[in-house]
């Protein structure tokens, strides 16, 4: 005998009859891929001998395909009123992607996840946020090597995409790179090539891959110049953080230890603890300024507006969010996981440039 939507046989019974619990019927019936067959025939038996159909609303949420992608960017600070993880990279990046996502007909929403969430609450959520199609497709920033919980999201029918950390693609996440190894070498070429030829790095996030590849890249990079006998001192790394503070606090160290006496050149992790740095030098040593070249990461707003004017190293935005939506929209080609690394641009402005360039930019501006 066969029942009809109409009859008392639910879910529950169904599970019951199967000898599943009810989330399994649910995923047969949304054909989750970690399900194993013989579980799904074995279920799939059951509703079609009870002539079991979920009703109209389960059915439509079954059949909906929202074109919703989250952006969740981790902050470990544990503070929603501290932003000193939140730069123009970030924004440049997440204003590219919603451009991008209207032109393609998506709606972008945008989700912290703060240090003191549990990974348990943070994987809790966003499972609920596939499982109920709230999202289609989840974009991770600023993962650190603390942060273990995209293995518990993936599956084979998750889309799922994840920015500068290393994760496993078995399971169909998606990882995009910035190339900061290659980056940071050639922004060492670059200082050296314009006569600062004593390089040393004030360093990010050594937390987060790109703090540990710009590192990486420094040290060979100086290595490769002492090889070929252009230099013959010693790589010398400080700081330790994407901020405004790092940048003053290194600043302090380079006058109280007397380093411009060793070092002319310097590479930063990023173009905010450039600024810092000369504000540190402008107050504290502005005579020191004229020595130095230095150049960082991201491409801020500000660069353009201090002085002198900070060259840097960028991402193209919209070629990463021309890349997040192709690999979204092409799930199927690339749904076994996928690596794929991005290189920056070198903007050059004064900061790196030697003081007789720069002194003739300035009269030009007159």
């Amino acid at each position: 005998m066969t029942h009809n939507e109409d009859s008392a046989v639910n879910s529950t019974e169904i599970a019951k009859l199967a000898g599943v619990s009810r989330s399994t019927v649910s995923k047969v019936l949304h054909n989750y891929p970690d399900i194993p067959e013989e579980t799904k025939q074995r279920v799939m038996r059951v509703i079609q001998e009870h002539g079991y159909r979920p009703n109209g609303l389960v059915q439509a949420l079954q059949d909906l395909s929202p074109k919703v992608m989250a952006i969740y960017f981790y902050d470990r600070w544990d503070k929603i009123s501290n932003n000193s993880d939140i730069s123009y990279y970030n924004l440049a990046m997440f204003n590219a992607i919603a451009r991008e996502g209207k032109r393609r007909g998506y709606t972008i929403i945008y989700e912290p996840l703060f240090g003191n969430e549990t990974e348990e609450t943070i994987v809790t959520n966003i499972n609920a946020a596939f499982d109920q199609h709230r999202i289609s497709t989840a974009v991770f920033f600023g993962l650190d090597v603390n942060c273990h919980f995209v293995p518990k999201l993936a599956n084979a029918g998750r889309h799922i995409i994840v920015m500068d950390k290393e994760e496993p693609t078995d399971n169909g996440v998606r990882c995009l790179f910035s190339n900061d190894y290659q980056s940071i070498q050639r922004a060492c070429e670059h200082l050296y090539d314009n006569g600062f030829t004593r390089i040393m790095h004030i360093a990010g996030d050594e937390l987060k891959l790109s703090g540990r590849e710009r590192v990486r890249g420094y040290k060979d990079a100086i290595k490769k110049l002492q090889r070929a006998g252009k230099v013959d001192y010693e790589p010398l790394i400080i700081g330790g953080a994407y901020s405004l503070e790092a940048g003053y606090q290194a600043g302090l160290t380079f006058i109280k230890e007397k380093l411009y006496e060793r070092y002319d050149g310097i590479c930063c992790g990023c173009d905010m603890t450039v600024i810092g740095f000369l504000k540190c030098l402008h107050e504290r040593g502005p005579e020191l300024i004229d020595q130095l070249g230095l150049i960082g990461f991201d491409n801020e707003y500000v660069d353009k507006y201090v002085s002198p004017s900070v060259s840097t190293m960028t991402a193209n935005y919209r070629n990463f969010a021309h890349i997040i939506f192709d690999l979204e929209q092409n799930y199927d080609e690339f749904k076994g996981g996928m690596k794929m690394t991005i290189d920056h641009e070198l903007i050059v402005r004064d900061s790196s440039l030697p003081l007789k360039e720069r002194m003739e930019h300035k009269h030009q501006a007159l």
